[in-house]
This record gives structure tokens, sequence and C-alpha cells, in this order.
């Protein structure tokens, strides 16, 4: 039931461009808020922990809540579980379409709109949190666009994907609202500190838990970025076997994206090149995550007929 769970998802996610509009989080920063406040003399009892007790407080009413509702669901019959499954991990996927936004993108860089295409750049780092406003040369912002891309098909794809394989529609949702903590806490795809600059405590802790969720995703993304590109190249990412564990889950996607395509893995790029270059770059990089896509979502199906098998 999983795979035809993962699959209806994936088809919802790539078919339906207006699924979008139904994943709503607004309610999320108003329940952190809300939370925090009426759990703030739960939190000072253990002022050594106040950061992974933050976190304890505001997701694990969500999650126990949805544990139940699969429980009792699932107690009614399968079909029903099996419905409210399908329908947390589509709402947990995303929050966008990476392709259409990308796409966007690269046709204003085609006519020369560079202003349509920073706006389009904008929009594409943007979340229910977070909403990033930088500048700069067509250059500049494409080379945050090469890493954001790579950095969002994990973030919005595989991990979620991989938690959902691991733990069900809870794990699948505790890797999103762990997203959304960041982009509300911590800066989004920036890591710059927002509004709770006071609560370092609590920034690091969401900080280390977007590390903890993300640390075995961004390994297997690499190994999907390898296979769907060139293997070779990307194993020329690290000096040692020793790298690939120890560095940190983002600079490791986005260095073995690019050296899979066999592109530069330095993030700016050159003021010379010319913005049809760097929009064959970008639809290279798309490329590589609808393979690594296709990879990922064959690797799950075929662990289902083996354990069909066995």
């Amino acid at each position: 039931m999983e795979f035809i769970t993962i699959l209806i998802a994936i088809g919802v996610e790539q078919y339906y461009r207006n699924i979008q509009q139904y994943r709503k989080f607004d309610w999320f920063a108003s329940y952190c808020d809300w939370v925090q406040k009426k759990a703030e003399p739960l939190i000072q009892i253990l002022p050594s922990a106040t950061g992974p007790m933050n976190i304890i407080v505001l997701l694990a009413p969500i999650i126990i809540g949805v544990s139940f509702a699969l429980s009792a669901l699932d107690g009614m019959g399968q079909l029903f579980s099996f419905m409210l499954s399908v329908v947390i991990l589509i709402y947990s996927l995303g929050p966008r379409d990476i392709i259409s936004q990308v796409e966007k993108y690269t046709d204003s860089l085609a006519t020369d709109d560079t202003e349509g295409a920073l706006l389009h750049a904008n929009d594409f780092f943007s979340g229910h949190c977070y909403k990033p406003e930088f500048g700069g040369k067509p250059q500049e912002v494409a080379g945050l666009m090469k890493r954001g891309i790579l950095l969002a098909f994990n973030t919005r794809i595989l991990a979620v994907l991989f938690w959902f394989v691991l733990l069900g529609p809870v794990g699948a949702l505790l890797y999103r609202l762990s997203i959304l903590l960041k982009e509300r806490f911590a800066g989004g795809y920036f890591g710059v500190e927002s509004e709770e600059e006071g609560n370092s405590d609590f920034v690091l802790a969401v900080q280390r838990l977007y590390m903890i969720l993300g640390w075995v995703p961004a390994r297997l993304c690499v190994v999907a970025f390898a296979l769907a590109g060139s293997f070779a190249d990307t194993l020329l990412c690290w000096r040692c076997t020793s790298d690939f564990f120890s560095e940190s889950n983002d600079e490791l996607i986005v260095r073995g994206g690019l050296h899979a395509l066999k592109l530069d893995a330095d993030e700016s790029v050159s003021e010379s090149e010319d913005l049809t270059d760097i929009s064959s770059e970008i639809n290279q990089i798309l490329a590589l995550i609808k393979w690594s896509l296709i990879i990922v979502v064959t690797v799950i199906a075929l662990m289902t007929i083996v354990g069909w098998i066995y």
C-alpha cells in the first residue's frame, strides 16, 4: 500500500499543478506562537533543555493527533486509513512544484527578462513562513538558483518520501513540519535567524532537527544524482570516504548534484557568462532531478516487490 500511496502522491504532484493551492500551512505560524506562549511556564522548568523542549511541545500534539486519527481509521477499515495516508503524503510534499517554478525562471532568462527572472527566483525560495527578498546580478541569482533547485529536490520530495517509507504518514508530516520550523525560526534556505534571534537555543535546536532528519535523505539524494548523472564525477566530491558522512547535508547535496552534471561546483556564476548558457545549466539541473525522481520511485518499487515475494 505504501508504494501505491507514493505513486498516487507523485502523480498528483506532477500532473495536478493546482494542488499547491490546497497546501496551506499559514496555521502553523499562528499555532507556534500560541503554543509557545501557553507552554512558557513548562519550558522554564527545564532551562537547560529549552530548545529541544520547545520543539517537543510544538510538534508532539500534532504528531500524536495524526497518529490517533490514523489508528482510529485503520480500525474502521484499511481503505479509510489509506485515504488519509494519501492526503497526508500529498500535503507533506512540496509545497510547490519545482518544475513549473524553474521553468518560469528559465523562460524569463530566455527572453532576457532579468526582472521577471528575479521575481520568479524570489518566489522559488519563498515558503509559507519565510519570504526572502534578494537581488543582484542575473549571474549571482543563477548561482543561488542552482543551489536551491538541488536542495528543493531533497526537502520537497525525496526526504518526505524517505520518512514516509520509514515511519508512514506521520514520518512525512514530521519532516514537513521540521522544514516549516526552519523557515519560521531559522531563515529557510539561507539559514539566517529570523524573528527569534533572541532564542538562540531554540534556533540551534531547529537547525539540529533539520540536520538529523535530513542526514540519511541527503546521502540518498547524492546517490540518486550519481546514478542519474555521472557516477565517477560525483565521487570526485570527496577527498576520502569519511567526507561523505561528515560533510553538512546541504553542501553534500549541492556539490554532489553539480559534480553529477560535470558543472563547476562553485556556487558563483561568472559575470561574463551568457544568460543562454545559464539557462542551459539550470535546465540540466532540472533534468537531473527528474531522472533522480524516476530512480527513487523505481528503487521503492523494487523494494516493494521484494517485500511481497519474501
